[in-house]
C-alpha cells in the first residue's frame, strides 16, 4: 500500500466516489489501513475530550488524561467494534443480505468511522460542541454511504437502518459508561459530564 494509493482513496471517500468502497471491500491490503483509521479517528477524539478539560473546564478530576485518553479510546473502540457487530448481524440475518464476507465488511465499516476524528476539535471554545456533532453525524452518514455503495445486494433501507441500530449501540453506551467519577469519554460525549 503506497501513500499515493491511500490519499486517492482518502480524497474519493470525502467526494463519496461509489467505486472506492468495492476497491476497500476487495483489498485485503486495506484492512490495516482500516483498522488505523478508526483507531486514529477514536485516539483523536480523545484527546479532543482530555484538551476540552484542558482548556475549557475550570477544573478537571485526578486521572483526567488517562480516563479520557486511554480508558475512553479502549471503551470507544469496543463499542464501535459491537456497533460494526450489530450492523453486520442486521443486515445478514434481518435483512437477509447474502455474500457478505466478515472482513470484507470489516474493512469498509471501520474506514467509515475515520470521521470521527474530527471530535479533536471539541476543545475549541464556541464552536467545539458543533465540531462533535458533525463527527457523530459524518461517521454515521458515511457509514450508511459505504456499506449501501460496497454492498448492493443491500438495500439503501436495509443499510440505513442496520447502520442506525450499529451506531446507536456506540452513541448511547459512551455516555452511560461515563459519569464525573468515570470520565470515559471522547469527543462530542464530553460534553455529558457536565452536570
Amino acid at each position: 500500500m503506497t501513500l499515493e494509493l491511500f490519499l486517492n482513496r482518502l480524497q474519493r471517500i470525502l467526494v463519496l466516489d461509489d467505486t472506492v468502497f468495492d476497491e476497500i471491500r476487495d483489498d485485503i491490503r486495506f484492512t490495516a489501513v482500516s483498522l488505523g483509521a478508526a483507531v486514529g479517528a477514536v485516539f483523536l477524539a480523545a484527546l479532543g475530550a482530555w484538551l476540552y478539560g484542558e482548556t475549557v473546564l475550570d477544573v478537571t478530576p485526578g486521572g483526567w488524561f488517562v480516563d479520557t485518553v486511554v480508558l475512553g479510546s479502549f471503551f470507544t473502540i469496543i463499542l464501535f467494534g459491537a456497533g460494526i457487530a450489530v450492523t453486520y448481524l442486521l443486515l445478514a440475518q434481518v435483512f437477509r443480505v447474502e455474500g457478505i464476507p466478515v472482513d470484507d465488511f470489516a474493512r469498509v465499516a471501520l474506514v467509515t468511522h475515520a470521521p470521527y476524528a474530527l471530535g479533536l476539535l471539541v476543545f475549541v471554545p464556541e464552536i467545539g460542541f458543533t465540531f462533535g456533532i458533525l463527527s457523530v453525524v459524518g461517521t454515521v452518514f458515511y457509514s450508511m454511504y459505504g456499506v449501501g455503495a460496497a454492498f448492493r445486494d443491500a438495500s439503501r433501507t436495509a443499510a440505513l437502518f442496520s447502520v442506525l441500530a450499529g451506531s446507536l449501540v456506540w452513541m448511547l453506551l459512551i455516555p452511560v459508561i461515563s459519569d464525573p467519577g468515570n470520565n470515559y469519554v471522547t469527543g462530542v460525549f464530553v460534553y455529558s459530564l457536565i452536570a
